[in-house]
């Protein structure tokens, strides 16, 4: 099994589906080493620790998701703290990484109130 066969698995266990842009299969950034000309496959630093998040990933990265996590306001809603603010996965980021292919740029510009960026200029679309 390929490592895209496995990793489409879990994202189907997961109920991940390409028919829905809010559960659209998502694939971990596996690399950490985005300097080097040539990667060593070798070196176990080439790669993402996955037991962490990508907002712990570095010691620093970590303190800042925490800090900001202890700094909002707790108002007895504990739902409404957490460390990352955005998700991984919705229309509008699926819609922006696949905007030139169809479905998808259709998509873009409805979410984007039906604007497209043509040359710099922003037009009403036709």
């Amino acid at each position: 099994m390929s490592n895209f066969e496995y990793l489409m698995h879990l994202n189907t266990l997961a109920g991940r589906t390409y028919n829905d842009m809010m559960q659209y299969p998502v694939f971990p950034w596996v690399l950490a080493d985005y300097l080097s000309e040539t990667l060593d496959l070798s070196n176990p630093a080439t790669f993402r620790d996955l037991s962490k998040p990508m907002g712990a990933q570095t010691e620093r990265r970590r303190e800042m998701f925490v800090e900001r996590y202890e700094e909002m306001e707790n108002d007895g809603d504990l739902s409404a703290r957490c460390h990352y603010c955005t998700h991984y996965s919705s229309a509008i980021i699926v819609a922006s990484f696949l905007v030139r292919m169809e479905p998808f740029s259709k998509t873009f510009q409805t979410l984007q109130s039906a604007r497209l960026a043509v040359r710099g200029h922003f037009v009403a679309e036709e």
